[in-house]
């Protein structure tokens, strides 16, 4: 099944369960939430989208303190408290949370980091899954498409 049916699929399942997805992206800058809100119906299906681009949101919106002191902001235990706090706001007695954190580029001044490493989150009805996901030889555009595809299959296979 391509990523399009895989999409549509995810739409159809959360407006027959009235399920809300609420959205916590860093490494994507909107781009999942954007598959969802370029077409008509995107209301029926998401309840609110942050982009927590910078450490500082992620502590001052997520409330992220801990975690990133104890690891980095592109960690798996970021990942899982983003995708845990950001169904907080949420008034929908069906939400879905996710989440994504990690590089979508090595720097070129980056020694150690021969790849791109990413996690994304899903948090919904008790249950909460975190992948790892590592990139190479992408393009920063093509990794943050295949984040974005990762993050909608993720979605799809929790509900």
């Amino acid at each position: 099944m391509n990523i399009k049916q895989i999409k549509k699929n995810l739409k159809t399942k959360l407006v027959e369960q009235k399920i809300k997805l609420c959205i916590a992206e860093s490494v994507t800058g909107g781009r999942f939430v954007y598959e969802f809100v370029k077409n008509k119906g995107a209301s029926d299906i998401v309840d609110y989208s942050i982009v927590s681009y910078s450490n500082e949101s992620k502590i001052r919106f997520l409330k992220l303190s801990k975690e990133i002191k104890k690891e980095t902001e592109f960690s798996r235990i970021v990942a899982k408290g983003m995708a845990e706090n950001i169904i907080k706001f949420s008034k929908s007695e069906n939400k879905l949370g996710i989440s994504c954190t990690g590089l979508a580029s090595v720097s070129k001044n980056s020694k150690n980091l021969k790849s791109c490493k990413v996690f994304i989150a899903a948090n919904y009805k008790r249950k909460l899954i975190v992948k790892e996901y590592e990139f190479k030889k992408l393009s920063r555009i093509k990794v943050i498409e295949q984040i974005v595809e990762k993050m909608i299959m993720l979605c799809n296979s929790i509900i």
